[in-house]
């Protein structure tokens, strides 16, 4: 009786520990929490947001004239020559003020192409945005999953312990073999060990999140738990290839840099145009207004065979090179889909394989193995065995519903869209 009343408890604490679903305190980290605080604190983010800013500035540089320049000049020799000539000794003071101005459109094809580069740079921000939504959503369901590994493995422990004790009980009047003790001790060093692991894995995973949340190493660490409701995404390849080629940002900043290869090369060939300059000059004596004078100036494009031209072949060197550039990314960007497409269909084949088949199999050889050694037609090592093997098979079971968690993850980052909304 003692005997039976021992492994039913065993059994019911081994089945209250695989159970999957897991109940959340409010205490808790929410996945969608830690984004939100990551989009707002998480330097590298802010790094990109300045540098859209700055090429917004950049925009209202590129559209604006140069500087006018003023100048002053002094002439005293030709009051001199004044004064012997014709008596005047004052000498003469002369005022002007000249502008620069390129061909009209060359101005606006030079902040056309600032406006381009600074949607690349918007571009930018989202898939550094994106970049780290991922990175926290990875880090967040590692670190549950280690969390979860570890409650199991200490819970495992607690029992293992428990029938250590009993096994040196009855091991002192002969009913169990010293084999089987040194066996379940041996067990209870190896989930020793494997508590410490995990548990240096998850202060490394904690730093990671921190990191990423630019909180403080010092701060307390996160209550991650291990969500195992998987999400029923439409996988339609055609339609999310469309989704990529539409909303990815990495995709639609090379975009914008391949317009503004376009507008550079529009803008070289325009080198062929003339620039402007126009200058007012006004002189001074004795104080009072003299004559004035106005002029206008053309640049003469000469040696356009060698500087112009070299222009011209430069950009549309660039803009071929920018054409082959976003080609090649469209194609690596398709096979990061079709990878992720790949991994979450073959992880949900598993997750079925393990509910159906792996799981209920473990579970029955788990019983088998319990009747059998209540009825002392097994020994412990057996028991010992199917333990072990439902406890693989369920922290297994765990790792595929993780992994189909970061596949879906790293699907969204593939079309850069949220497709659980």
């Amino acid at each position: 009786m003692r005997k039976n009343r021992i492994l039913n408890v065993v059994l019911l604490a081994c089945i209250f520990i695989f159970m999957v679903n897991i109940v959340y305190s409010q205490e808790q980290a929410n996945v969608n929490e830690l984004i939100t605080e990551a989009l707002k604190n998480n330097p590298q983010i802010k790094a990109a947001r300045m540098r859209y800013e700055a090429g917004m500035s950049r925009v209202k540089l590129l559209r604006s004239l140069a500087d006018p320049k003023l100048e002053f000049e002094y002439d005293k020799i030709r009051a001199g020559m004044d004064a012997l000539m014709r008596g005047k000794t004052a000498p003469m003071r002369t005022f002007g003020i000249s502008q620069e101005i390129p061909f009209p459109t060359k101005l606006f094809l030079r902040k056309q192409a600032a406006e381009q580069e600074a949607k690349s740079l918007k571009e930018e921000l989202k898939e550094k945005e994106n970049e780290i939504v991922q990175k926290v959503k990875e880090a967040y369901w590692t670190l549950s999953l280690n969390a979860r590994k570890l409650q199991i493995t200490e819970d495992t422990k607690i029992l293992l312990d428990q029938l250590i004790q009993t096994l040196t009980n009855r091991y002192s009047i002969g009913q169990v073999s010293q084999q089987e003790v040194l066996k379940a001790q041996t067990e209870y060093a190896k989930l020793d060990n494997e508590a410490i692991m995990l548990k240096q894995e998850n202060g490394i995973f904690q730093a990671m999140l921190k990191a990423l949340l630019s909180r403080l190493q010092e701060s307390d660490d996160f209550r991650v738990p291990l969500q195992l409701e998987t999400k029923n995404l439409a996988l339609d390849r055609p339609k999310l290839l469309g989704l990529l080629k539409e909303n990815r940002p990495e995709l639609r900043a090379f975009q914008e840099m391949l317009r503004k290869s376009e507008i550079d090369y529009t803008l070289a060939k325009q080198e062929y145009l003339p620039d402007f300059m126009f200058k007012y000059q006004r002189e001074e004596r004795n104080s009072s207004a003299g004559g004035w004078a106005a002029m206008a100036g053309v640049t003469v494009p000469l040696w356009f065979w060698e500087k112009q031209s070299s222009f011209v072949k430069e950009a549309k060197a660039q803009l071929e090179e920018a054409k082959a550039e976003y080609k090649a990314l469209e194609n690596m960007l398709s096979s990061e889909l079709e990878a992720a497409l790949v991994k979450i269909e073959s992880q949900k084949r598993l997750a079925k394989l393990y509910e159906t088949s792996f799981l209920p199999q473990a579970e029955a050889a788990f019983r088998t193995a319990s009747i059998g050694f209540e009825a002392g037609k097994n020994d412990f090592l057996n028991f010992l065995d199917s333990e072990r093997m439902l406890l693989e098979f369920k922290l297994d079971y765990a790792r595929v519903l993780v992994d189909l968690e970061l596949a879906h993850s790293e699907l969204e980052r593939a079309v850069g869209v949220d497709l659980s909304s």
